[in-house]
């Protein structure tokens, strides 16, 4: 199957500050101004006090690995197979899914540490998470 271009996300009024920084390469959530709840993904808001109020706090993209998967079954033709997709916890904030990217023969577990790094794309970078001791 040819593999065709990766989809991009679409920026609206509450995501693209998220996405204006990954442009940067730099990885940030939302806290409540309130409760202090970090929150990933952005939504407009806290869901543990339905506060409006937050603020974008930087990440270190440090984390552990909380639970993964490994995906076998094409589901779209972007996408060849297999992949790895990882819930990290973060040191600093929530928790958040991605792909990871390891060495062949690399395998993950959890509680693996891992680092954000970065997949460049012309229009838009994504957050990938890598190995890190």
């Amino acid at each position: 199957m040819e593999q065709l271009p990766r989809p991009h996300p679409r920026p609206d009024r509450d995501t693209s500050p998220y996405w204006e920084a990954q442009r940067a390469h730099e990885l940030k959530f939302q806290r409540c101004s309130d409760c202090g709840e970090s929150r990933f993904p952005v939504t407009p808001t806290c869901p543990a006090c339905r506060s409006f109020d937050f603020e974008w706090t930087s990440s270190s993209g440090r984390g552990t690995v909380y639970s993964y998967t490994v995906v076998h079954h094409q589901t779209h033709p972007a996408f060849g197979v297999p992949y790895t997709i990882v819930l990290v916890e973060l040191e600093d904030g929530p928790r958040m899914v991605a792909q990871l990217r390891a060495p062949d023969g690399e395998s993950v577990g959890i509680g693996m540490h891992v680092r954000v790094d970065w997949e460049d794309h012309p229009e838009q970078p994504l957050p990938v998470f890598v190995p890190h001791s």
